[in-house]
């Protein structure tokens, strides 16, 4: 007879919230959510950024076609993303964006090595991108 073992989801989603409580409550997280809330409400901003990243998303497809790009598509589209970077709201968006994207590759990482070592992993045994730390801690990553 087959015995159906599942985990209990019930703890493991307390502690879910508590740590998204702890997230909701950090400054950081707080000034972070403000980029994107300012970039979103800016119409030109966000049209900006749509545009380039069609033309990314084009170029891309081209690339994956073997499809040689031209000199002048790739000087555009450079001039493109140098303009995002210089639009205030823009930068401090894509910021806020890789900020809350590492956060949650640093989350998943734990988990997948919990996981594959049966235990905690060590600061050592998850890489600097993954503890956090980015290259603070004493640890050798």
């Amino acid at each position: 007879m087959n015995t159906v073992v599942k985990l209990d989801k019930q703890i493991i989603m307390h502690k879910m919230q508590e740590l998204c409580s702890l997230l909701l409550q950090d400054e950081g997280y707080k000034e972070m959510r403000d980029m994107i809330d300012q970039f979103s409400a800016d119409e030109q901003a966000t049209t900006q950024y749509e545009k380039f990243m069609e033309k990314h998303q084009a170029l891309e497809e081209k690339e994956r076609q073997n499809i040689e790009l031209l000199a002048s598509e790739i000087q555009v589209y450079e001039e493109e993303e140098r303009a995002l970077y210089d639009h205030r709201l823009i930068r401090r968006f894509i910021y806020a964006q890789r900020e809350f994207s590492q956060l949650h590759q640093q989350i998943s990482h734990f988990f997948t090595k919990s996981v594959e070592l049966n235990r905690l992993p060590e600061s050592n045994e998850l890489g600097k991108e993954a503890c956090g730390c980015g290259g603070s801690c004493s640890s050798n990553h």
